[in-house]
């Protein structure tokens, strides 16, 4: 066993991280600030021999806790946040610079930068990677009614996936796998899965973005939607840039960049630009890495392993993109040929990291009420996970 749990988690320590790593953001500029991330890291020492007592409340504790880590990372020893970063559009109070409004000012300030993980509403937004922003003229009405469209939307296909890892022993703790019944299954369980994970963070999404704007504390423009168009990811690269969500994307890329200074390597050319997808992949493999690690209490899981493979697949994939440019095939009908190959690839590696987390129960606590069981047949509320015995 490893990382033997020696404390119980405490919310307090949720409160405390979150103060340590606002603090330097609402602060004025100092040679000091960075000496904030040390406390910061202490408590992430201290949290990660801590427990909640179950295996998917500190799994996915971990990932939260460990996001945030990299963004404070990024915030706080990358980046000179309120002489870097600015909001877009400005105004009256930090046209001399934030650092010179007022303590409220820069407590406003901190608080959506802090809350705006993947740049909406400032200027290093990836604009090119986001989904469109809501139309200007569109009425908070109409925005809360197509969010809550969507989110039964979203509701809908998660509770189908659900049915469908009830029903399928490849997705039990103590079952065969996704890599025992042949490719058609891996392909199956692998859309399954991908649908599960996305439709559950987007109806998530949905709601806090109605919750947002019925309440007033932002505008519909602020909300883009989580996930990009399915259409896009016709390539491994598109599948990670533009369709899946981008909410590691700002420390991800700022890490990679000082690496790429500090090597002196020219930006633009491939080594720069190798590098940097490296770095990015390296980090987030880190964060799902150390929640698997600090769930499971051992150095099983996989993730790490995932993550690393895809800029391995990304640099293969750009070769042959290459060859193929170089040889005139750029119709778009290769297009077609891209989304088989970009499922096939996530068929082959995906099991190399979600079974580990499937044999620990990751998938045994989906959404315990089910509208279609309950239209078709009565059954609304779901009996205890199956087991094969």
């Amino acid at each position: 066993m490893a990382l033997d749990p020696l404390f119980t988690f405490s919310d307090a320590q949720w409160a405390l991280y979150l103060v340590l790593m606002q603090l330097p953001l609402i602060l004025q500029p100092s040679q000091y600030r960075p000496l904030f991330f040390v406390p910061i890291l202490a408590l992430t020492v201290y949290t990660a021999f801590s427990t909640k007592g179950r295996f998917l409340d500190d799994y996915y504790n971990s990932l939260q806790w460990m996001t945030y880590f990299f963004f404070a990372s990024d915030y706080i020893l990358m980046t000179d946040v309120q002489r870097e970063l600015r909001q877009v559009p400005g105004d009256a109070d930090t046209k001399n610079g934030i650092e010179n409004a007022s303590l409220w000012r820069r407590f406003c300030w901190a608080n959506s930068l802090f809350f705006s993980p993947r740049g909406v509403g400032w200027a290093h937004e990836p604009t090119d990677s986001l989904p469109p922003h809501p139309p200007l003229n569109i009425s908070r009405t109409r925005f809360v009614l197509q969010r809550l469209r969507s989110a039964v939307v979203f509701f809908l296909i998660h509770d189908l996936c659900n049915l469908h890892v009830r029903a399928n022993p490849m997705f039990y703790p103590e079952g065969p796998g996704w890599r025992s019944d042949g490719w058609l299954w891996r392909y199956i369980v692998t859309v399954s899965w991908a649908l599960s994970a996305s439709t559950a963070l987007c109806l998530i999404f949905s709601l806090l973005s109605v919750l947002a704007v019925v309440t007033r504390f932002s505008e519909p423009q602020a909300w883009p939607a989580l996930m990009g168009r399915p259409g896009d990811a016709y390539t491994i690269r598109r599948f990670w840039g533009r369709t899946w969500h981008q909410l590691m994307r700002r420390f991800v890329s700022s890490h990679g960049r000082r690496l790429v200074q500090f090597l002196g390597l020219r930006r633009g050319k491939n080594p720069s630009a190798y590098t940097q997808l490296f770095v990015a992949f390296f980090i987030s493999g880190v964060v799902h890495y150390a929640a698997e690690v600090i769930a499971m209490r051992n150095y099983a899981g996989m993730a790490m392993i995932f993550f690393m493979l895809q800029p391995c697949g990304i640099m293969l994939e750009d070769f042959v993109i290459w060859c193929g440019r170089r040889a005139g095939w750029e119709s778009d009908k290769w297009n077609y040929v891209g989304y088989f190959t970009t499922l096939t690839w996530f068929a082959l590696v995906g099991p190399l990291w979600q079974e580990t987390l499937v044999r620990e129960g990751q998938m045994t606590e989906g959404l315990p009420v089910s509208v279609i069981m309950g239209v078709w047949k009565g059954q609304w509320v779901h009996g205890p996970f199956p087991t094969l015995h």
